[in-house]
């Protein structure tokens, strides 16, 4: 399990709210959630929990007023602050599940707990990803490679991703299982690497790419 005073980065924090990192950004850009559940002093860190809010701000987008999702949000955040239970809460280590996740408003009682619970079973994802997948600079030049054994996950993803068939490289890597797959595609998501920019083109095959010459009169 993770340890309770761990802030995750943008990449995990979307995984586990199941956005993408510039939505992710937004809850600090837009202040959806308080300030506890943020650090900006070394890069964009969020407590566990800020995902599991953001996955209930965004997903009630179209129920829900933005001020009053946020009222929600900040009025549980205090509820957690005050809880003995708050660096388990943070985390998502451990959550009791007695916890009262509801927030009441005028004509209604709004239940956070779904998608709470729907964050849990991401960070138990990423924390089976993290079982499955090492990094050690004296193995394979310190690409991810699959615990003990010298596989790197890339050569399983981009397999699958061709087309290759599962069975096929089960025959070939025998210690391979379905956890093991999901656990490269999870360590993908939340470890994404840092390449060159991408051309236009690969990003939007279907664009065309327009070249105009421009033709400037001599003087005479």
């Amino acid at each position: 399990m993770a340890n309770s005073a761990t802030y995750i980065p943008t990449a995990e924090a979307a995984f586990i709210a199941g956005l993408s990192d510039r939505d992710m950004n937004r809850v600090i850009d837009e202040r959806i959630v308080p300030d506890s559940l943020f650090r900006s002093e070394k890069g964009r860190q969020f407590a566990r929990l800020a995902a599991g809010f953001a996955r209930f701000y965004f997903g009630t987008e179209g129920q829900f007023a933005a001020s009053l999702r946020k009222q929600i949000v900040g009025e549980l955040t205090i509820r957690v602050e005050h809880s003995r239970q708050k660096l388990s809460i943070f985390s998502m280590d451990n959550v009791a599940k007695d916890f009262d996740w509801t927030v009441t408003v005028p004509h209604a009682r709004i239940d956070v707990s779904a998608f709470i619970h729907d964050a849990i079973e991401c960070v138990h994802q990423v924390e089976k990803a993290d079982s499955l997948v090492h990094i050690d600079s004296a193995i394979m030049n310190g690409m991810p490679v699959f615990w003990g054994t010298r596989v790197p996950i890339d050569t399983i993803t981009a397999s699958l991703d061709k087309g290759i068939d599962k069975e096929r490289l089960i025959s070939s890597y025998p210690f391979l299982t379905d956890e093991h797959i999901e656990a490269a595609r999870t360590y993908a998501k939340i470890h994404p690497k840092r390449g060159r920019p991408r051309r236009l083109s690969e990003v939007n095959p279907t664009w065309k790419v327009k070249t105009v010459r421009v033709v400037r009169a001599t003087k005479a």
